[in-house]
């Protein structure tokens, strides 16, 4: 910095006085220096403390496995044998016998012991055709010709009921498109099926399944306590909504263009009087009926929020989860927890937006604490568009409003059928065989 030239020409005259500017310049110059470095080594502890708390978990976790002994590989010590059951039936049975000695040839008398072993397989498939020679009678009474129907067959159809249940669990059950399962049923059914034919036997299984559906539909409606959750769909490459109603024993899945609380109306009722359990989707945000929102949601905003105030505040909220799960505080004393929160002093805008999110649901807490029935997640919902997601990402969505339908139907047959530990061949092949003897 250039000094004034009045204080130069002072300085000209006056010795003293210019050996202490000298000196105080100096001084000022390595102050300055060391200030710059002191913000430089600032900003770079800054974000040491930010790389740690980003991986202060992992470096625990990695600790603790360091200093722990190595696990050992396979099951405990004197564990419980898990020997595969023996077959109760057994379909051949096969002596072996040995005359003489594999290593030196000598003859060899009756065997000291015998012991069994037991080999399962399967028989090579193969198509089972059947032939039916169909009469036609003439009715004087009626003045028409009649007929008899083949008992358990399906109607324009040239395929069996069987092949319809493999090709609809390859489908829904396994998420393969139609081209792989027409290669499987050649390959190990020996059967030639057309892409197309496939696309019309799911669609008629659909149509079988249809009162199930409805009834699915009925029961979902009268449950206590429903989980409810939403995804992206796609159908004739256009955005639709998957959404799905799912407790225990039940599992709907409905696709619309709705993504309103007017769907959830649509298919619980507007008069019902149970527990929706769903996340924090606006859909939910005006509903009649109690609710209980997802307590991982509120854990996952306050997890991501990369700061000091984010640790704390998800601290916080899991000590006031970890009360509400012990059972052993009131919703009034949790909801005095979660009120205090406000109190702590959060200044930044993630934090306030978690806050503000607490205070907008703040009646759907803590339900699940009066209520043990019900759980304090929604990951039923989220597991139950798992397959549907699964799917969409192989196939892309359905190509029609009739694709569409046959997939929701499918799937919540399937998917209740399975959370009623039922075996989907055994009952769908006695659905479609009632279905058919209806339409006789």
């Amino acid at each position: 910095m250039d000094r004034p030239k009045q204080v130069s020409d002072m300085l000209v005259k006056d010795q003293h006085l210019r050996a202490y500017i000298n000196y105080t310049e100096k001084q000022n110059r390595e102050l300055l220096e060391e200030n710059r470095m002191l913000k430089l080594k600032l900003e770079e502890l800054e974000q040491q403390i930010k790389d740690t708390n980003k991986t202060v978990r992992s470096l625990f976790y990695k600790q603790d496995k360091e200093n722990s002994e190595p696990k050992k590989l396979g099951p405990p010590e004197n564990h419980e044998p898990h020997n595969r059951q023996i077959p109760t039936l057994i379909h051949r049975r096969h002596t072996l016998e040995l005359h003489q000695c594999p290593d030196c040839g000598h003859k060899l008398g009756k065997p000291v012991r015998t012991r069994k072993r037991y080999v399962e397989d399967i028989k090579e498939p193969e198509p089972f055709n059947t032939e039916y020679e169909i009469p036609y009678y003439w009715c004087t009474e009626c003045g028409r010709q009649v007929t008899v129907k083949p008992a358990d067959v399906i109607p324009k159809c040239r395929f069996g009921i069987k092949i319809m249940l493999i090709a609809t669990f390859l489908r829904y059950g396994l998420s393969l498109p139609y081209n792989k399962i027409a290669k499987e049923m050649a390959m190990l059914c020996g059967i030639a099926i057309s892409e197309g034919c496939l696309v019309d036997s799911i669609a008629k299984f659909a149509a079988f399944a249809g009162p199930q559906f409805e009834e699915i539909k009925r029961k979902v409606r009268g449950l206590p306590h429903v989980h409810t959750d939403w995804t992206g769909w796609r159908e004739a490459g256009k955005n639709t909504t998957l959404w799905d109603f799912v407790d225990d024993e039940y599992s709907l899945l409905i696709i619309r263009h709705d993504q309103s609380r007017g769907m959830i109306n649509e298919v619980l009722g507007e008069d019902y009087d149970g527990i929706v359990i769903s996340d924090c989707m606006p859909a939910t945000a005006k509903l009649k009926c109690r609710q209980q929102k997802c307590w991982v949601h509120f854990l996952r905003h306050a997890r991501n929020i990369d700061s000091e105030q984010g640790e704390l505040l998800l601290a916080r909220l899991k000590r006031i989860y970890e009360l509400a799960k012990s059972g052993k505080h009131s919703p009034k004393h949790l909801l005095g927890l979660i009120d205090s929160l406000n109190d702590v002093g959060f200044t930044e805008k993630k934090c306030g937006k978690v806050l503000k999110m607490l205070q907008k649901y703040r009646d759907s807490l803590f339900t699940f604490v009066d209520n043990p029935s019900i759980s304090d997640n929604n990951n039923a919902a989220e597991r139950g568009l798992r397959p549907s997601v699964v799917m969409r990402k192989i196939t892309g969505g359905n190509r029609s409003t009739k694709g569409s339908h046959c997939h929701e139907v499918i799937m919540s047959v399937m998917n209740t059928w399975d959370k009623q530990h039922k075996d989907f061949f055994a009952e769908g092949a006695k659905m479609v065989q009632e279905e058919l003897r209806d339409l006789r």
